[in-house]
């Protein structure tokens, strides 16, 4: 008996998630990129600092835009918590909006590419690693992101600064976001 490969509707928002930060290609399936994504969308998102909830729900709003526009208005059956890849996709939404109009505007998709650099998790950084290696390396540094444990000036982390006022560990997403731009983009 032949199993049904329909496209669930998990699998098609993932599609959507997908088309927001990365140009599809023929090859798509093999490709790190697609392995990069596929990880960051299986790993939970949580806070561990007041107010990073607030990152979470900028996430799961990618989930009302995509059952609002490409669905319709139907009511949203993903549930669950936020995924990595949520987040850093609605944390890229909020860049841009931070950066409109001025010489610094760049799109969501760039945002979520400055991101993922920020990480050390593009794939020019992992060139040497196997898949199964570069796929361990993104659940090592999710963990370290998710955990708070990278340096105190943010390096590991998404907002890397050269001279950060605080422990960016104990500082909210938000305001390390905020103190990233005017140091590296002044508006």
């Amino acid at each position: 008996m032949q199993q049904n490969r329909t496209p669930t509707r998990s699998s098609y928002y993932f599609d959507f998630l997908c088309d927001i930060v990365w140009e599809n290609t023929p090859d798509a399936d093999e490709s790190y990129e697609i392995l990069l994504l596929r990880q960051l969308h299986e790993t939970p998102f949580y806070p561990l600092v007041l107010n990073d909830e607030n990152r979470a729900s900028d996430g799961l709003d990618i989930r009302d835009a995509y059952f609002d526009g490409e669905r319709g208005g139907l009511q949203a059956p993903l549930r669950g918590e936020c995924t990595m890849l949520e987040m850093l996709i609605g944390l890229s939404y909020r860049l841009e909006s931070l950066t409109a109009q001025s010489r610094w505007e760049k799109t969501p998709r760039e945002w979520f590419w400055v991101l993922v650099d920020n990480l050390g998790l593009d794939y020019r950084s992992n060139r040497g690693l196997s898949r199964a290696e570069y796929c361990a390396r993104i659940v090592s540094v999710c963990h370290l992101f998710l955990e708070r444990q990278y340096e105190s000036d943010g390096n590991g982390g998404l907002f890397p600064l050269k001279t950060p006022g605080n422990d960016q560990k104990r500082v909210e997403i938000w305001y390390q976001m905020s103190a990233f731009i005017i140091e590296n983009y002044p508006i």
